[in-house]
């Protein structure tokens, strides 16, 4: 198994955190107020990911990480391996695609669990509509478990014509503390009620799938081609970087100061608790379904702190022996390719330090890649060849 899928990944993971916990509470404009067993308030969601940044600043960091002695980082090896996407690799991710995404046919009979209803909708409280809780011709699969608890319920009976009032209270742990704990209800009119057939690739299907962006198989086949491809290489690509930042690492000696870990496990400890807090999850419920303790809990995002630290203390020292320090707006415009977000939206999301280290990151590990020695990888087992295929094609349908 590669360096990266170790130690390499695991340190990845921690410098994208911040980024990618922020951002995953995001959501689009259209999201409901309703929906938030699985996902936060649009209302507060920006509001959230810029008092993370905020709460993040507040900490105190120290004044020096500790020190680390370079090791060897230049004209090192490293494992490259093909990433061609096959015909083959097509036909199976779409079969895929075509088996977990069938068609929607409206029947002429009451709703149940697992039909999908269109409907109209209205939240008020206190008679008022409140903001995020309105929508027309939204589809709902019932027992998805997407809405808060009794709104899909509520559903399951219903006929094409249907007008209801839902009398429910939000969670009290919901991200919007407006709605938090409050009764509200929601008038409900039913449009339409739809149950699940097996799809057959087919033009419609194509048309049906990708919104009108593909209007036949061939062209849909071209293009799902294309995106794996990219996928790939963008996923090599950070493999790559990872496992060069990881060998530099392992071939270095560090010092680290005690205040920086915990600055460090500080941060994270607060971004993953605001980005549990926006799908109305807090701390302990989160220990019970991960099974840890607290102890446990504070202990891992120490650790993680601890090599983060490191990571910032070799980037950092490999950027100021190659004169690297400085970064440049082609620097910037490098992380938002890889984020596909503007800065400004990434620091909104994460905070200046987290986005302007990410882009010296980015900038240091390639510049390792570009001075690598590569060689060529050895074949993977088949069963660990097949889980990294099947992951690779999930972000590529994502």
């Amino acid at each position: 198994m590669r360096k990266s899928m170790r130690k390499a990944a695991a340190a990845a993971g921690i410098i994208a955190g911040a980024l990618l916990l922020a951002s995953c509470g995001s959501k689009p404009a259209e999201t409901t107020a309703a929906e938030t067993t699985a996902a936060a308030s649009t209302a507060a969601a920006g509001a959230e990911t810029s008092a993370a940044a905020e709460t993040q600043a507040a900490l105190e960091a120290p004044e020096s990480y500790g020190t680390v002695t370079l090791g060897e980082y230049k004209g090192v090896d490293v494992e490259v391996r093909d990433v061609t996407v096959t015909d083959d690799d097509v036909k199976q991710y779409v079969d895929s695609l075509v088996t977990y995404n069938p068609v929607m046919e409206e029947v002429d009979r009451a709703a149940k669990d697992g039909d999908t209803v269109n409907i109209d909708y209205v939240g008020k409280k206190d008679g008022v509509a409140f903001d995020g809780g309105t929508a027309q011709g939204y589809d709902l699969t019932l027992g998805s478990g997407t809405f808060i608890d009794g709104f899909e319920s509520g559903l399951v009976g219903v006929k094409k014509g249907d007008k209801l009032d839902l009398n429910l209270t939000f969670p009290e742990q919901y991200g919007n503390a407006d709605l938090a704990g409050q009764a509200v209800v929601f008038e409900v009119v039913v449009n339409a009620v739809k149950e699940k057939k097996d799809a057959t690739l087919d033009d419609e299907w194509v048309k049906n799938y990708s919104n009108g962006a593909q209007a036949t198989v061939a062209e849909f086949l071209d293009a799902q081609k294309k995106e794996m491809q990219e996928q790939r290489e963008q996923n090599e690509h950070a493999v790559e970087l990872n496992d060069l930042i990881s060998t530099a690492m392992e071939n270095a000696a560090f010092d680290v100061n005690p205040d920086a870990i915990e600055y460090e496990a500080q941060k994270m400890m607060q971004s993953s608790q605001m980005s549990l807090a926006q799908y109305g999850i807090d701390l302990d419920s989160y220990l019970s379904m991960t099974g840890m303790t607290k102890e446990e809990y504070e202990k891992q995002m120490r650790t993680n702190g601890e090599e983060y630290a490191k990571m910032k203390m070799l980037v950092k020292e490999i950027a100021a022996k190659e004169g690297m320090e400085e970064l440049t707006e082609a620097d910037y415009k490098a992380i938002e390719k890889q984020y596909g977000y503007s800065k400004q939206m990434l620091v909104q999301m994460a905070g200046e330090e987290a986005v302007d280290f990410e882009t010296l990151y980015l900038k240091v590990s390639d510049f390792l890649l570009e001075n690598a020695n590569k060689v060529e990888a050895p074949e993977e087992p088949e069963t660990e060849a097949a889980e990294s295929e099947a992951a690779e094609e999930t972000k590529a349908a994502q």
